[in-house]
Parts: C-alpha cells; structure tokens; sequence
C-alpha cells in the first residue's frame, strides 16, 4: 500500500508532489506548504480502510492554498511589522556580550546563515539554539543577560517604560504601567521621584531581586525622603494554566512580600512577550531591575544578582535623579525663611 500512497500528479508541475493519505488520517481538504513543495491532502468520501486512487486525485480540483501564496510573497507585511518592533526596542539597554540575546530578532527569530549557500534565514529561536537556550545562557553571562549602565541614562535620550495593562495587584487593585509608577507624581516632575521596578517570571529570578531591593528599601526608603523613592515589583505569569493557577500564585507571593508592600507588588497573567522584547528580557529565568524616573522613563537597567558594586552604582544614581528636585526645596526654605522683600517706596 506504501507505493500506492505517494506518487506523481502527471497534471501537476514537476515541482509539485501530491501525497495521498487514507481518510482515517485526514478531517478535511486542505494544503499544506513546506518551502517551495505543496503537499496536497485529500479527503474523498471512502472508507477509512481504502487508500485514494490515482485516478481520483487526477480529477479532484484544489482551492487555492493561502498559506503558500504567503510563503511565496514577499512578506512585505512581516517586514514591517519587523521594523517597528526593532524600533520600540530600547537602545540605552545593555546587552552581555557572551549572551545570545543580542542576536535575537523581534518575534523571538534569530538569523541562521545555510553552510552551504551563505544564505541567511529567520529561524525560531528554539529551534536554532535548542529548547534549554536560557538556561545555557545563564551559565554563560553569570545570571546576567543585561549588564548593568555605567551612568544614568541622559533624559534626552531616555525611553518610557512599555506600556502593560491589566495587572493585579496584592490588594484586588487592577492597575496599568507605566501609570502606576507616576501615579503620586502630580507635579509631572522627573526628578520628583525615582522607582525600582524588580521583575521576574520564574521563582529562580525572584530569588535573585532582594540583593537589589533590600538594600534601596534600607538605604532610600528611610528617613524624610523615603516618599520620594519606591519599589514596585512584578511578576509575569505566561501561559494558559496562569490564570487558572491564580489563586495560589496570589497567596504564594503573600507569604514572600510584607504587607506594607502588598499595593505596590504587581501580578500579570497572559502574554507579555511584546514589553519583554522592548526592554530585552528575552530570558525568563532571571531577574531584571530597572530605574524610572517621575516621569516613567528607564534611566537604568541591570539584572541578575547585584553585587555590592553594582548595588552602589543603583543607590547612587537613584539619589542622582531626584538631586534636583533636593536643591529646589532648599531654596523654597531659604525664600520662606527670609520672608517677602520690601522695597522702599519712592517718592512721585
């Protein structure tokens, strides 16, 4: 039955191939292509014992198949949409140069060049780097797929956090960012305020955030400027079974977060692939942390676990960012101390 299952259309072009499968393995009439091979199945009304005759794929006709005329096109829409994500990508963001998150392309592809042709093509990125990429890629960049900023970004060339809405937060409060961050910032200032954004997907990059908010909340967070600087963290949950596993995701991250806390540690549920492109967290199973300022734009980035200098390095620029802010309050004291300046009237 083999050599009757796979055999030439005589009417079709030599570069077609129809294979005629027995209706126990088909549902429906469609095509299917593989590059520039249509494999064409059909599905007669016969009995799921009888494989389908030569004559009878001769004169069955074919609709025409959308998924190959997409593949044959230039794919002038991908493209596009190819092009503007690359543009959203935030460019002040540092990548490690023994990672392979620099060689990720929007939409989780990587370019793989043919040995043989010096081709190169969009590959999914599993499929060129294998299923466990992110776990190798740890081992390689020490948990640090981002390397932190050596400087605080300039307001100039800063970018605003991606937008993400519909997050749950510990108290029942459904809230959007970056809104959320400048949500007490009514003065629209940038150096009103500064947050630490603390991100993880994976219980394993939750672990690795502490060694960055516990010395910003003892540090900043103390004493008469501690309103001025705040931590809000956020895990991403991605997948179907999220949602449904939601209740015991929310009293689980209960147990690990004090209750002073609770309004500011944000849960999402769904896909957040789009946002994680833009700030370049391509790798789910590590931690990232980001500096924003009063007015929702990332001034710095770092990931993994901080080391004591590069917890310094964020203490530091996080008092940076709110400097202003400190000398224009002394002045307003020096102004309020001294009181109005009379002048002396002058005679007509």
């Amino acid at each position: 039955m083999a050599h009757q299952l796979l055999r030439p259309t005589p009417s079709l072009s030599k570069s077609a191939t129809t294979i005629l499968l027995p209706t126990a393995f088909v549902t429906h009439r469609k095509s299917i292509t593989l590059n520039m091979m249509s494999i064409r199945v059909l599905s007669p009304i016969v009995p799921a014992h009888r494989p389908i005759t030569l004559e009878k794929a001769c004169t069955t006709k074919i609709p025409p198949c959308n998924i190959f005329s997409r593949r044959l096109s230039t794919n002038s829409s991908w493209d596009a949409e190819y092009k503007d994500l690359k543009a959203r990508r935030n460019k002040n963001i540092i990548m490690h140069p023994d990672g392979h998150g620099k060689h990720i392309l929007p939409g989780d592809f990587v370019l793989k060049k043919n040995p043989r042709t010096g081709v190169e093509r969009k590959v999914l990125l599993e499929h060129a780097l294998g299923y466990f990429w992110a776990v190798k890629e740890l081992s390689l960049t020490n948990n640090k797929p981002i390397l932190c900023n050596n400087e605080v970004i300039p307001a100039a060339e800063a970018e605003l956090f991606p937008s993400l809405k519909g997050l749950n937060s510990l108290r029942d409060d459904i809230v959007d960012i970056p809104e959320f961050f400048v949500r007490n910032n009514r003065s629209k200032d940038a150096t009103a305020q500064c947050t630490l954004v603390a991100i993880s997907c994976k219980d394993f990059g939750a672990k690795l955030l502490p060694t960055w908010t516990k010395p910003f909340d003892e540090i900043l967070r103390t004493g008469k400027e501690a309103d001025r600087f705040e931590i809000v963290r956020i895990t991403i949950n991605e997948g179907r079974i999220a949602k449904l596993l939601s209740p015991f995701i929310v009293s689980g991250t209960k147990k690990n977060v004090p209750e002073s806390d609770h309004c500011n540690t944000l849960l999402y549920y769904g896909d957040a692939g789009e946002m994680r492109d833009v700030l370049r967290m391509h790798n789910i199973y590590t931690g990232y942390v980001f500096l924003v300022d009063g007015i929702g734009r990332v001034r710095w980035a770092g990931s993994g676990e901080g080391t004591e200098e590069e917890v310094d390095s964020m203490i530091r620029f996080a008092r940076e960012l709110t400097q202003a802010t400190e000398r224009n309050n002394v002045r307003q004291k020096q102004q309020q101390s001294t009181g109005p300046r009379v002048g002396k009237k002058l005679s007509r």
